[in-house]
C-alpha cells in the first residue's frame, strides 16, 4: 500500500511517501480501506518527537480515519464487509483497559496514530472494538475532519465545562479545528459564544460556525472586548485549545466561580496565573481536558446527524502531499481543518 510515514523524528522533511506492506487483520481486528484521513496539529507533535521518541519506526500518523471494511479478522461480528466506518480518534493501546467506560481516563489512552499506526495510508488495521458504523451521510473528506475535535469538544464543553442553555462562553482560536468545533457544540447546547481570531477570513468561518461575536485579538484588547459583550460579571466558561499565552486573559474574562477548560499547548507549554488573589477570591476553576469517551463521541455524532454540527473543511490534499499539510498547519494557514485523500492521484 502507499503511505506517508516517518522513519525519524523531526521537521516536515521526515514525512516520506512510498510503499509499505499492507497489514493483515489479526483476530478481533479489521482492515479498513482509508477513504480520507484528517490532518491534526497533534500529528505535527508526534512527527517531531514531542509526544514520544520511543515509538517504533517507521511510524504512520493519523487520528481521524474514515473508510470501508475490506477484511475481517477472526472472531469479528460487530461489523461487516463493506461497512462505512469511523475509526475512534483515540482509544487505550492496552487491551486490558478496553472495558473502562470512560476510556479517555485509561493510562494507555492516546489519539489514534500514537502508539499504533494511524490513517496516513491506503489501508489501516484497527481493533473492531474501536470502529463505529457511519450514519452521518457526509462525504468521506467532510467526515474525516470531525471525530477528534468533536469528541474533544463534547468532553471539554459539555462534560467538564457544564455548558448549557443561557451560558456565555468564550472560545479561544475560533477558526481552528478545535475552536470551530467547540463553538458548534456550545451553540448546540444553548449557549451564546464569543470567540477570538487573527484574520477576517477566520472571522468569517467562526461566524459561519455559529459564533455570536468575534474578537480580532491582534486589533483589540481581548479582556475589554469580552467583558463589553458579556457584561461586567464576565464569562461563564472559557474553552481554550491554545494554552500558554492565552491563560492570563482567559482567567480575567471569567465571572466569579467561572470555569476555564484547557486542552491545548500551541500557544506554549508554560503559563502563569498573573495574580492568585483574584483567582481564589472569585473561586475560578481550571480543568485540563483529555479528548473524550466513546459515549461522548456518539453524542457528538448524533448532533452531526441532526445537522447541528457541520464540518469545517478548509481543503483536501492527496496523501502524497502530507508535508504540505503539515507546513500549512505549522504556519497557521488553515481555516478549519485539512483532509488527506490516500487514493487521490
Amino acid at each position: 500500500m502507499q503511505a506517508s510515514a516517518i522513519s525519524a523524528f523531526g521537521d516536515i522533511d521526515v514525512l516520506t511517501f512510498g510503499e509499505i506492506p499492507t497489514p493483515s487483520p489479526r483476530a478481533g481486528y479489521v482492515l479498513v480501506k482509508v477513504e480520507a484521513v484528517g490532518a491534526n496539529y497533534y500529528d505535527t507533535l508526534v512527527r517531531s518527537g514531542a509526544v514520544s521518541r520511543l515509538l517504533p519506526l517507521p511510524h504512520i500518523l493519523g487520528s481521524d480515519i474514515v473508510g470501508q471494511i475490506v477484511k475481517l479478522g477472526d472472531g469479528v461480528s460487530s461489523v461487516s464487509l463493506g461497512d462505512r466506518v469511523i475509526v475512534a480518534p483515540g482509544f487505550p493501546s492496552d487491551p486490558a483497559e478496553w472495558a473502562l467506560t470512560a476510556e479517555n481516563e485509561a493510562p494507555s489512552y492516546f489519539p489514534t496514530g500514537t502508539h499504533g499506526w494511524g490513517g496516513y495510508a491506503q489501508f489501516m488495521e484497527a481493533p473492531a472494538r474501536w470502529v463505529i458504523k457511519d450514519e452521518t451521510g457526509l462525504a468521506a473528506e467532510e467526515l474525516a475532519v470531525i471525530p477528534l475535535v468533536l469528541v474533544t469538544a463534547v468532553h471539554a464543553v459539555k462534560t467538564l465545562g457544564g455548558v448549557g442553555l443561557g451560558n456565555r462562553v468564550l472560545v479561544q482560536a475560533g477558526a481552528s479545528g478545535s475552536g470551530s468545533m467547540a463553538i458548534q457544540v456550545a451553540k448546540a447546547l444553548g449557549a451564546s459564544v464569543i470567540t477570538t481570531v487573527s484574520t477576517d477570513k477566520k472571522a468569517t468561518l467562526a461566524r459561519a460556525m455559529g459564533a455570536d461575536e468575534v474578537v480580532h485579538y491582534q486589533r483589540s484588547d481581548v479582556i475589554d472586548a469580552v467583558r463589553g459583550w458579556s457584561g461586567p460579571d464576565g464569562i461563564d466558561v472559557v474553552i481554550d485549545p491554545v494554552g500558554g499565552t492565552t491563560l492570563a486573559a482567559s482567567l480575567e474574562c471569567l465571572k466569579p466561580r467561572g470555569t476555564l477548560v484547557n486542552f491545548g499547548l500551541s500557544g506554549g507549554v508554560a503559563a502563569t496565573i498573573p495574580h492568585l488573589y483574584p483567582f481564589f477570591r472569585h473561586e475560578r476553576r481550571i480543568f485540563g481536558s483529555w479528548m473524550g469517551s466513546m459515549t461522548e463521541l456518539k453524542f457528538g455524532l448524533e448532533l452531526v446527524k441532526q445537522g447541528k454540527i457541520r464540518p469545517a473543511l478548509h481543503k483536501t490534499l492527496p496523501l502524497r502531499e502530507a508535508r504540505e499539510a503539515h507546513r500549512m498547519m505549522s504556519r497557521a494557514e488553515v481555516v478549519g481543518k485539512l483532509a488527506l485523500l490516500p487514493w487521490a492521484a
